[in-house]
């Protein structure tokens, strides 16, 4: 056996030995624990403060918003009535308050909508980056191709899941200053772009889940084991990874529709009688 061909079997070797090492964060793929998450003692107690901090803001811009409101009909500038102030103030704080629970919510949701799928992940990475034995020194050296290219592409999509689960934390601390963007009309669009990016941080999960699935679901068809199956398996994770940069351009596209606290409320509304 040359060089060549040992340097091959090594490499495979060391992929096979990934693969179950990452079985852990594999599984984050589909699943945000919420241990990692909602129910982490650092992110509530992160969740708290800003929290606190939202409360002062709140107060601030209403002040400043009575002061606006005040000064308008001195001068006859339009401005928002105070009823509409009032309303705005009394559902932004509810809403502050209330974020802990809606994030929670959310993310039970994705795990729960992951966890109907009965896409057996750890079993398709070990099988289609283990595949047939090789019976010659080049279809060593091509297997030992296909492991590094099979071990890169899942190494970017578990990567892309802990990636998710910190940014989502993230996201899940600042809901407290982000409904008071929803206060006034003026930042509403700042909110708007926090809540499209946080629906489609926690959806990515199930998305990518779906899209892995499928992919396990064509590659168990196909029946394709050596150097052709592990390409499917490829294939799969990499269509599994474009799925956040495709999320991403909802969250920042600027025909969007922007909304305030209302509109994600009739949304929500409108959402809950279509799935119930």
């Amino acid at each position: 056996m040359d060089i060549g061909t040992q340097i091959a079997m090594h490499i495979l070797q060391i992929g096979s030995q990934l693969a179950e090492q990452t079985r852990t964060l594999v599984s984050l793929i589909g699943n945000t624990p919420l241990e990692d998450a909602t129910a982490n003692p650092v992110v509530n107690t992160l969740w708290g403060l800003m929290v606190i901090l939202a409360d002062t803001l709140l107060g601030l811009a209403f002040l400043l918003a009575l002061i606006q409101q005040l000064y308008g009909e001195f001068t006859g500038r339009l401005s928002l009535p105070l009823s509409q102030l009032l309303g705005r103030l009394f559902l932004s704080a509810v809403l502050i308050h209330l974020s802990h629970l809606l994030g929670q919510d959310l993310l039970i949701l994705m795990n729960e909508m992951s966890g109907i799928l009965t896409a057996n992940v750890a079993d398709f990475i070990r099988q289609a980056n283990g595949g047939q034995a090789a019976a010659s020194n080049q279809q060593v050296v091509i297997a030992a191709g296909l492991s590094i290219a099979f071990g890169a592409s899942l190494l970017r999509v578990v990567f892309q899941a802990v990636r998710r689960i910190v940014f989502f934390d993230v996201l899940f601390i600042l809901s407290g200053p982000a409904f008071v963007l929803a206060f006034h009309p003026q930042t509403t669009a700042y909110f708007a772009f926090w809540a499209r990016t946080f629906v489609t941080t926690a959806a990515s999960q199930f998305l990518q889940y779906v899209t892995l699935g499928m992919g396990i679901a064509f590659w168990t068809a196909a029946q394709h084991n050596g150097p052709i199956g592990t390409i499917l398996a490829i294939a799969a994770l990499n269509l599994t990874a474009e799925i956040p940069t495709l999320l991403s351009w909802f969250a920042t596209s600027a025909s969007a529709s922007v909304g305030g606290v209302g509109s994600l409320l009739r949304n929500g509304i409108i959402a809950s009688r279509l799935l119930f």
